[in-house]
């Protein structure tokens, strides 16, 4: 199924009142717009302006963004995440790399990730899964899945966190007492 593709100007414009929108006589109205289908009714939302209006973007405009910052690298280059799959219009399915932190049983190892965004993201998490083999407090030991009840950040999901903020949390998480001398499988398996 293929979906329209509407600039985000235009289409955030056919979210807000008729009153407060003046339009160049170059421009199309956004009442001339056809509702989005599929995927895209699926949103999130996002404060603009001062007033505390409420102004509700495609989810998957949030995910253009997180995919835009995950590309670039995050802080010290440890941190990464991209799509699996460019073709991917949902945007469902992302692989993300940790460099383990220093003066841990994980430094210097690289750990693979899968992350899943489903169609309620960001509303709800994604699933998270170690691709490489891990041993931390927090992750499934036979399926390498990261357990909610046992991660905070998903435990206690806001619609605020992104996938960033995962991993970076893992990362720390790796750094903290119970997990940095945990003796680690073999580099290079996998789950």
């Amino acid at each position: 199924m293929a979906l329209p593709l509407l600039r985000p100007t235009l289409w955030l414009a056919h979210l807000l009142p008729q009153s407060s929108l003046s339009f160049p006589h170059c421009m199309t109205p956004p009442s001339s717009l056809s509702p989005l289908s599929g995927e895209l009714k699926s949103l999130s939302a996002m404060t603009i302006g001062s007033g505390g209006s409420s102004v509700v973007v495609p989810r998957n405009f949030r995910l253009l963004e997180e995919l835009e910052r995950g590309e670039k690298g995050i802080g010290d280059g440890t941190v990464s995440y991209g799509m699996d799959d460019g073709d991917d219009i949902y945007m469902r399915s992302w692989t993300g790399t940790i460099i383990g932190p220093h003066n841990s049983a994980h430094e210097n190892r690289i750990y693979q990730l899968k992350l899943f965004c489903d169609k309620d993201y960001p509303e709800k998490p994604p699933s998270v899964r170690f691709h490489s083999r891990i041993h931390m407090t927090c992750v499934n030991h036979e399926t390498g899945v990261v357990e909610p009840k046992k991660f905070g950040i998903l435990a206690n999901w806001q619609r605020e966190y992104t996938m960033e903020d995962i991993l970076v949390q893992l990362k720390k998480e790796m750094a903290a007492p119970p997990n940095r001398k945990l003796v680690q499988p073999p580099e290079g398996t996998f789950f």
